[in-house]
């Protein structure tokens, strides 16, 4: 899966579960995998809808990159400085 590039600064502070899987390219089934892996967890906004907040869109983008990076094997829950 390639990562798609996204400007931290243009995020929106909440994203439905289903524009996170259009801007990572990736169909929902796949997302739930990703977010169980990463201990990413859907949060609720105030109108009900679930989804993620920009700080988690941020963190999963962000492993999600570096699960690419052939050169580096990241443990990212046993090491304190991931």
């Amino acid at each position: 899966m390639s990562v798609p590039y996204i400007h931290y600064t243009e995020l929106k502070e909440f994203y439905t579960i289903q524009e996170v899987c259009e801007l990572f390219h990736m169909e929902k089934k796949e997302l739930k995998k990703k977010c169980e892996k990463y201990d990413i967890h859907p949060r609720r906004n105030e109108i009900g809808e679930w989804g993620l907040v920009k700080y988690d869109v941020r963190k999963l983008h962000n492993r999600l990159y570096h699960e690419e990076d052939e050169d580096q094997a990241w443990n990212w829950e046993d090491n304190p400085w991931a």
